[in-house]
């Protein structure tokens, strides 16, 4: 059971502290009923093995959630990467919602385009924030009370100048229907989208909410998604939610079953083999973060081309759509050139040929340049 509910420690190898601590308080309480385990001893822990030594440490390195980040960074870190959300002007459920704290039921106070966030370490000197538009209801097809999507970015440290550590975007993932057969989520690197070092923009459909990396991919879904009238949407600081476990302002709603937020908190969306599969391709590619998946859609859609991608040839099957930034237009103008290049010198040659080929023909027929008259039978 502690091993279950500690499920972040094991997954990002970070709080070998915190597992040794959980595994303390359960030899104390071993002779006690589980549920006590469960419910009581988890907030023993917590409070007592936890919070004392958290106190003793300066405000400035704060961890409310207990993930080794202090609060100072991960607010610097979701406002510096806050991506630019492009949503509908024609939304049926207008923005991103504030949910009221301190209630276990998620209850909407206003749709005023919060951005909530969390951030978390993953890997050595590997950061990963997640930036979740909450609404009050999917009203696309299917429609439902509650939406929860996101977008994730993984950062990492770099040597900066006198010393000071530099986070930079590596990779960014948009969610679309996580977890249904219409999954149209996607990866690519911050690179492609020219966003290493501030947020990148994002498309949310109208009324079905899934996040498009480009908005030319809004369309490239089962069928329910489209970004038509949009703008970008006005937006204040990123609200911390800490972590599922240690919710952050009283934001205990992130564990409510009535949607899969907390399913989205405690896992990376920047796995290893997710990772690598998109290092496989070119620079200028966004990839679908789980390709296997299309051809259900196809077959869902009807086999609309939508549904199949906008790329073309062998990378088809993992890329949902071939940019191009200032880097890959310097590229492909030098690509342009060299092929113009080639084409004007090709051109010289068979125009080259085709000449020392028609004058070879003449001759075999006997006809020399301004003789052709003479050599042609007088009329009778």
């Amino acid at each position: 059971m502690g091993r279950d509910l500690l499920w972040l420690r094991d997954d990002h190898g970070m709080f070998a502290g915190r597992v040794r601590n959980w595994t303390r308080c359960k030899k104390e309480g071993e002779n006690e009923p589980m549920d006590r385990i469960v419910f009581a001893g988890i907030l023993w822990c917590a409070a007592g093995g936890l919070v004392v030594a958290q106190a003793a440490k300066p405000a400035a390195a704060a961890d409310s959630d207990h993930d080794g980040l202090s609060n100072v960074l991960e607010g610097e870190l979701l406002d510096q990467f806050q991506p630019r959300w492009m949503i509908s002007r024609e939304d049926c459920s207008v923005k991103p919602a504030r949910f009221a704290p301190g209630l276990a039921v998620p209850t909407v106070v206003s749709d005023d385009g919060t951005v909530y966030g969390q951030a978390f370490p993953l890997r050595k000197d590997e950061l990963e924030l997640h930036f979740y538009h909450l609404w009050r209801k999917d009203c696309g097809q299917m429609g439902h009370a509650l939406d929860a999507e996101h977008v994730a970015v993984l950062l990492r440290r770099e040597s900066g100048s006198e010393g000071r550590s530099k986070w930079r975007a590596m990779y960014w993932y948009a969610a679309a229907h996580e977890d249904t057969v219409c999954d149209a989520s996607q990866i690519t690197r911050a690179s492609t989208l020219e966003a290493e070092d501030q947020g990148a923009t994002v498309w949310i459909s109208s009324g079905k909410h899934g996040s498009f990396l480009n908005e030319e991919l809004c369309t490239h879904g089962c069928g329910g998604d489209h970004c038509a009238d949009m703008d970008k949407m006005k937006t204040e600081d990123v609200v911390n939610l800490g972590e599922w476990l240690y919710p952050a302002d009283g934001a205990v709603w992130v564990a409510s079953p009535q949607w899969p937020l907390a399913d989205k908190m405690r896992r990376s969306d920047f796995t290893e083999a997710r990772v690598k599969r998109l290092e496989r391709l070119p620079e200028t590619d966004v990839a679908w973060a789980n390709p296997s998946k299309r051809p259900a859609q196809a077959a869902i859609y009807g086999g609309n081309s939508a549904v199949n991608g906008v790329a073309i040839g062998g990378r088809s099957t993992d890329t949902a759509l071939v940019l191009a930034n200032d880097k890959t237009n310097r590229a492909l103008d030098k690509a342009q050139r060299n092929t113009g290049n080639a084409l004007t010198k090709s051109y010289r040659n068979v125009r080259k040929a085709l000449k020392g080929a028609a004058t070879s023909t003449t001759r075999t027929l006997g006809v020399e340049d301004g003789n052709a008259d003479a050599n042609q039978d007088t009329p009778k």
